[in-house]
């Protein structure tokens, strides 16, 4: 039997991933060039505003890809999430050492699942994505109390949620993929999302940074 077809779907083929158990070299360099600008933009959002200024991105990302190599016969053998996810879970792992090493002497187990700084960028996307907010005309000053209160929202926003949040509006991440992730159904994703979008809403709007609510989108 294949265990392959019991693999969550993405875009990756079933096809190219047998070409790269098979030690395919030109397959694993196709596979991971399909999830490259992906994870690039999955650590510009979720890495330490410290660690960016030190680190450029795309060389997490192609340390990422060159760990992902080395290991990706633990993948192929076993593949119980779609790559991307993954790749993904590889990624965070390296941020959470250049953390370590870098910023803190916690214990790597507390920093695996901690929530690296949002760009105002991505602070900015959320409140207009998810809070149902539009950018005030009033200025910067008005931006930066937002950006501060979704900051502040999200903090006391409980993990799962929260990461939620970040990987359906900000990564892009299907819902089959954060399934994957948490190994839960799609449906639990989707209400754990509304209940995220209501918590963040309700926050702001107890601020007095949120407008009315609207119709919440896929």
């Amino acid at each position: 039997m294949n265990t392959r077809s019991s693999a969550p779907s993405d875009n990756t083929g079933s096809g190219l991933l047998d070409r790269v158990a098979q030690g395919d070299a030109t397959a694993l360099e196709v596979m991971f060039s399909s999830h490259r600008e992906r994870l690039k933009r999955m650590v510009q959002i979720n890495l330490d505003r410290r660690l960016a200024a030190r680190f450029d991105a795309s060389d997490v990302v192609q340390e990422t890809l060159l760990d992902a190599s080395r290991r990706i016969h633990e993948f192929v053998r076993d593949p119980a999430v779609p790559v991307y996810v993954w790749l993904r879970q590889i990624a965070r792992d390296r941020m959470a050492d250049l953390y370590e090493r870098h910023l803190t002497t916690q214990k790597r187990s507390v920093l695996r699942e901690q929530s690296w700084g949002l760009s105002q960028d991505s602070l900015d996307q959320i409140a207009t994505q998810v809070a149902a907010h539009e950018p005030s005309p009033s200025g910067r000053a008005m931006a930066r109390e937002l950006r501060d209160d979704v900051h502040r929202a999200l903090a006391a926003m409980p993990e799962p949620e929260r990461d939620i949040l970040i990987m359906r509006h900000l990564e892009q991440m299907s819902l089959v993929e954060i399934a994957a992730r948490y190994g839960i159904s799609e449906g639990a994703v989707k209400m754990r999302r509304l209940r995220a979008i209501r918590h963040l809403r309700s926050a702001l709007q107890r601020r007095g940074a949120g407008s009315s609510p609207s119709r919440d989108a896929e």
